[in-house]
């Protein structure tokens, strides 16, 4: 499945405004590279554990799909020196820009990771004085580096946050696009940073040309459409959009060049991103995935086994089958993280597993005992 556009600033600052609340007072318990520019975030609060899904360019978004990790990376291990069992102080998007930054403390200092959304992407943990300390990708830029011991600076840009456009700052911008002579839509993207399929939709939307220069008795016909659709992200409404039994594109307001097509309506920002991202990473065949899908089919039927046993024997044991089955997401992370940490003690994963009461932890016979009840 090839991957849709490229997630927006826009769909970026949705995201991380809804994770927000979730993230923000949280521990993060574990990082792990999964190869292909991919990621994952093991998250634990008062409710209890949560995945976030990061893909570079793509998408960043809670998940409940938990594929093998593998063996660390160099990359992993150096992140998770630095920000494993920390505290999240704060989660937020620079400056409407396709930037995410997440702020940690432990250890007796606070570490700032900039998940960098445009471009090929890129993934670095600095100090607080922002000075860098690891990149997943050493950059060289004209007016930037991205590498240890220099400090993180960020990209140069002309974009207005989007809360801070009133009718002056339309006005303002529009007169900037018209006066410049270049094509509306190439220059409209240097001071509306929402993303290329949104500007374009709110151009036509107008009644204009995207190629064509904006004309000064256009300017207030496109000023009405840009204010109309920055009242609309108040209430996004995050669609997926299917051709032909296949994903097409997803956007989180309604676009006027998708109206043929069959709408998946989300309930979140989180759901719809995450569609997205199984679809393509179940559709990606390679042996680690394609493992861990037969582990999960196999731990299931299992299950499924022991629960037919059960309800022979009696309905307690349904109900207890039940719960196995409700919990078989933290069972099967609880495995992995067995797996990968291999010198780990029954007490060490009670800390990080608060929901699955841990019996005992035999490493030489490979067996742990939980209690799900």
């Amino acid at each position: 499945m090839m991957p849709m556009h490229e997630i927006t600033a826009l769909e970026l600052g949705l995201a991380i405004g809804e994770l927000r609340p979730k993230v923000v007072g949280s521990y993060l318990k574990k990082f792990y590279d999964l190869g292909n520019e991919s990621f994952r975030l093991s998250f634990h609060n008062a409710e209890g554990n949560f995945v976030v899904y990061c893909k570079l360019g793509e998408t960043l978004n809670e998940t409940s799909f938990v594929e093998e990790s593998g063996m660390a990376t160099n990359f992993a291990v150096a992140v998770r020196k630095r920000v494993e069992d920390s505290k999240v102080v704060g989660f937020y998007q620079q400056g409407g820009d396709r930037i995410a930054v997440l702020e940690v403390q432990g250890r007796g200092r606070l570490c700032r990771v900039f998940i960098e959304m445009f471009g090929k992407g890129n993934l670095i943990v600095a100090d607080d004085g922002n000075m860098i300390e690891i990149a997943y990708k050493l950059m060289s830029y004209k007016d930037r580096e991205i590498k240890p011991r220099v400090p993180y600076v960020l990209p140069k840009s002309s974009a207005m946050p989007i809360d801070g456009m009133d009718d002056r700052a339309v006005e303002e911008m529009l007169d900037k696009v018209s006066s410049s002579g270049n094509r509306m839509i190439a220059e409209l993207s240097r001071y509306f940073n929402v993303g290329p399929i949104y500007l374009e939709d709110i151009i036509v939307g107008a009644g204009l040309d995207p190629k064509a220069v904006l004309a000064d008795a256009d300017k207030e016909r496109l000023k009405d459409a840009i204010l109309s659709f920055i009242e609309k992200i108040g209430s996004p409404q995050p669609t997926i959009y299917i051709k032909d039994g296949v994903i097409e594109d997803y956007s989180v307001l309604a676009l006027a060049k998708y109206s043929g097509l069959e709408a998946q309506k989300c309930e979140s920002i989180s759901e719809m991103l995450d569609t997205i991202s199984v679809s393509e990473r179940m559709s990606v065949k390679d042996d680690s995935v394609v493992n861990n899908t037969e582990e999960v089919d196999a731990a299931i039927a299992k299950q499924r086994e022991l629960v037919l046993e059960f309800e022979k024997n009696s309905v307690d044991y349904a109900r207890y089958g039940k719960k196995i089955f409700e919990r078989m997401g933290e069972i099967n992370e609880l495995i992995m993280r067995i797996r990968e940490k291999r010198r780990t003690t029954a007490q060490e994963l009670q800390a990080e597993f608060p929901h699955l009461r841990i019996i005992e932890l035999s490493l030489k016979d490979k067996t742990v005992t939980i209690d799900v009840d």
